[in-house]
């Protein structure tokens, strides 16, 4: 029977251990890893087949590096009731010493896992609450009593060098640690309570980030800096002056406290809002809390300096960083919790790319450095742009047809000199700021100017003046030789900042640094080297860093949309398939967008992404080809553009191309809608149309269908609008379909699967003549095209949306 050898070994009057019931024979895969203090301590794994458990022993347990082959010695079956065992198995018994259970979930065999077990050879994913993706079970010697077996973890997304035993070494079932076991104490040994209140590291300005391998680097967010304290599973936020903001981001406390392996301690990160292009945006995070939107909120964690009753403020940062990746990798509640990931070395590279993409500026952090409480040089920050905060003093008239107020009177204090005069800023407001600014500061109006210093007439003129309680974030181009901020521009209210400690950001000058080190990657790029085009040996590795060249030009029409992708992980010469749901495993950079189907009936799980990461995660999973939505995900049944595909017959040249786009440009630009052109990296070109959020799906196809209808119409013989194969022939197809909901067009920057890596490049109308082909750019050439660009060609694509009116409809027929 299969489990006579676990009961002959067992006395059950004396162990706690479950003898079992009849092993019965059913299709399900648990699994269980037991954390066993016998003679030796080591790890059980266990895998449900057929109705038991079939064990093995890992004396040094699981690992998730896959240079790791840790060895497994096959013993006997254990019953599936023993998945749950967790206590002390007393001396002189079998396998004396405590057990709890590591970690529990389910195990995905690839093909037939009987089979593959009689073979030695199992291959599977884990999708547990501290393991997850894929696994190998070899068998290195013949089938015997005692196999010695390998656990291999395969070269995924879930592939670490963290030590995940010594990160995670509680139970899964109850919290304990196997010391709590051994001592039969029912709960968790009780560990001191984290501090009461936390003062945050902060990071010192300067021009340029150190370069050298003893520094990291994150980007630096544009958001609030928040701490959040547990205790007993609770989570409180904080921002860096002490505030208690966790009734304003109530959902990010709820993920928080979702978190398994967490009970109390101190977490740091920062809290921010995207805007539509992806980046994070402070005018964006505003808007979200004023709107009471905390759904829409992300915290990046970046530290972890308490842990379990544990303080790790004087580990290394490197140990702290590694012990919070762990922590979140277990994490499946959405995508609200997400680490800061960093790069190591080569801080001037890292910065330059920051910049080019937009982004603030960069962070970088010594590597072997504690956590230690205020601003020190183990923390530095680098901006892209100039940018601080302003405590204000006052406020003048609105002029023209503004209401609330003209611009705000700033100042900073410095030392003992009191608050000085900084200058004014009466830009980047819109009317519900203005409304809201001007409300607060009628509660704080006093009849003396707050500032120490003198004033300038043009200060005086017209001002309200008002006690210096309120900090606003402020960019500018740069100071006055009398101390004043020139082109100032309004970015937000400062809730986590006292005004006293507002003063004059100066960037301080640093030693250099030593040679950099190799390159390092926000998202890991496994198999790296694999070739997916073989014509001119574009590696997996060479395509990550095409996305990282071109992100900046790629993101605004690719963030926020939901996506249909052509993944092709062997090149594509193989086999390619094509994928628009959301699978399980997928990496946790790809955004989940709930979207009804079939008239509501049905709701599907599409993928979007945020940011380069979602990028480049879709390179990681084999994706040559991004093709989006028409409409983005916050409102996917309004279109906010039109696609007019130019398709020739095979028999016609590029001239006919040209010609065809030409027409339907003209067309466009007659009804009173702009045009803007793109390359597809096949044979034809894209015409896209902005139009207004206003209308629905069938409206927009109905327009797209009467347009090309009306261009055929007027040109018998050289065009068609339908799909046949038939009606295409010596023809141009001008292909509407794809404006319908759910269809998909690629999108700008994407590659294709195509021989020599072509690219789909945005193009200015007088770039079009007869030496241009769509397959022209590919992922090499592209570079020189966007280094000789003085703009980007597309880049009124968003100011020019106009909606589809009634005129414009009687003109093609519609009504």
């Amino acid at each position: 029977m299969k489990l006579d050898v676990y009961r002959r070994k067992r006395n059950f009057e004396r162990t706690p251990e479950p003898s079992g019931g009849r092993a019965v024979s059913r299709r399900r895969f648990r699994y269980v890893i037991q954390k066993h203090g016998a003679r030796r301590l080591h790890y059980d794994l266990r895998l449900e087949l057929n109705g038991t458990l079939k064990s093995w022993a890992v004396p040094r347990g699981p690992s998730l590096d896959p240079r790791e082959k840790r060895l497994a010695v096959h013993v006997e079956d254990h019953p599936i009731e023993y998945g749950k065992f967790e206590g002390v198995i007393p001396r002189k018994q079998y396998g004396a010493g405590p057990v709890l259970v590591w970690d529990r979930g389910v195990w995905k065999p690839e093909g037939d896992p009987e089979e593959g077990y009689r073979r030695g050879r199992l291959r599977f994913e884990l999708e547990g609450e501290k393991l997850r993706g894929g696994f190998s079970l070899v068998r290195s010697g013949s089938p015997g009593d005692k196999e010695n077996w390998l656990l291999i973890k395969r070269d995924d997304e879930f592939a670490s060098s963290i030590e995940i035993t010594d990160a995670m070494p509680y139970s899964v079932q109850t919290g304990r640690t196997l010391e709590d076991v051994a001592e039969q104490r029912a709960r968790p040994r009780a560990s001191p309570a984290p501090p009461r209140r936390f003062a945050p590291e902060l990071a010192t300005l300067v021009e340029r980030p150190p370069s050298g391998p003893e520094w990291l680097h994150e980007i630096k967010y544009d958001g609030y800096r928040v701490l959040c304290r547990l205790e007993d599973g609770r989570a409180r936020l904080y921002s860096r002056n002490g505030n208690d903001l966790t009734k304003r981001m109530a959902a990010i406390a709820r993920a928080i406290e979702r978190l398994p392996g967490l009970a109390d301690g101190w977490l740091d990160g920062e809290v921010v809002a995207l805007s539509a292009d992806g980046r994070t945006s402070f005018p964006a995070l505003q808007s979200a809390l004023s709107d009471g939107r905390d759904q829409d909120l992300i915290y990046y964690l970046f530290d972890l300096p308490w842990w379990n009753g544990r303080d790790l403020r004087g580990e290394p940062l490197t140990a702290r960083k590694q012990r919070l990746a762990t922590l979140l990798s277990a994490h499946s509640g959405g995508t609200q919790l997400r680490v800061s990931d960093h790069v190591r070395g080569k801080g001037d590279v890292f910065y330059q790319q920051a910049c080019a993409f937009g982004l603030e500026g960069v962070v970088s952090k010594r590597i072997d450095a504690p956590y230690r409480n205020g601003r020190t040089t183990d923390w530095l920050k680098a901006k892209c742009r100039l940018r601080q905060e302003f405590v204000v003093g006052g406020y003048t008239d609105p002029a023209g047809g503004r209401a609330g107020l003209g611009a705000l009177l700033l100042g900073l204090y410095e030392s003992d000199a009191g608050l000085r005069y900084c200058g004014r800023v009466g830009t980047g407001f819109d009317d519900r700021t203005l409304r809201e600014l001007r409300a607060r500061f009628g509660e704080l109006e006093t009849k003396e100017p707050p500032f120490a210093s003198p004033l300038p007439r043009e200060a005086r003129k017209g001002a309200h003046w008002v006690r210096p309680q309120t900090v606003v974030d402020v960019e500018f181009a740069g100071w006055t030789h009398e101390g004043y901020v020139r082109q100032a521009s309004y970015q937000g209210v400062r809730e986590d900042k006292r005004p006293r400690d507002v003063v004059r950001e100066l960037p301080q000058a640093l030693a250099p640094s030593g040679p950099p080190p190799a390159n390092g990657r926000r998202v890991r790029i496994t198999n790296a080297d694999k070739v997916l085009y073989p014509e001119q040996g574009v590696t997996k590795e060479e395509l990550a860093l095409y996305y990282e060249a071109v992100g900046e030009w790629m993101l605004p029409h690719v963030v926020r949309r939901p996506l249909t992708l052509l993944r092709c992980p062997e090149g594509p010469h193989k086999q390619c398939f094509w994928q628009k749901h959301a699978t399980r495993g997928m990496p946790e950079e790809l955004r989940r967008v709930p979207i009804a189907e079939h008239g509501g009936k049905d709701v599907e799980t599409y993928l979007a992404v945020d940011s380069l990461q979602g990028v480049l995660a879709l390179v990681q999973m084999g994706v040559l080809e991004i093709h989006v939505w028409g409409s983005r995900i916050d409102r996917p049944d309004q279109p906010d553009r039109l696609i007019f595909d130019i398709d020739p017959d095979p028999s016609l040249g590029w001239d006919a191309v040209l010609e065809a786009v030409a027409l339907v440009y003209a067309r466009v630009l007659d009804l009173g809608l702009a045009g803007f052109v793109r390359t597809t990296g096949g044979k034809g070109l894209h015409v896209v149309v902005p139009i207004a959020r206003r209308h629905d799906w069938d409206e927009a196809k109905a327009f797209s269908k009467a347009l090309a209808d009306d261009i055929v119409r007027r040109n018998p013989g050289r065009y068609t609008s339908r799909l046949a194969l038939s009606a295409r022939k010596q023809k141009v197809f001008i292909d509407y379909l794809r404006n319908a909901r759910g269809a998909t067009a690629v999108t700008n920057y994407s590659t294709r699967a195509k021989p020599h890596a072509p690219v789909a490049v945005p193009l200015a109308w007088e770039e079009l003549d007869s030496e241009l082909r769509s397959d022209r750019y590919n992922v090499r050439n592209v570079y020189e095209r966007l280094r000789a660009l003085k703009r980007d060609p597309w880049e009124d694509f968003d100011a020019a949306r106009r909606a589809i009116t009634a005129r414009m409809k009687r003109e093609m027929g519609m009504l």
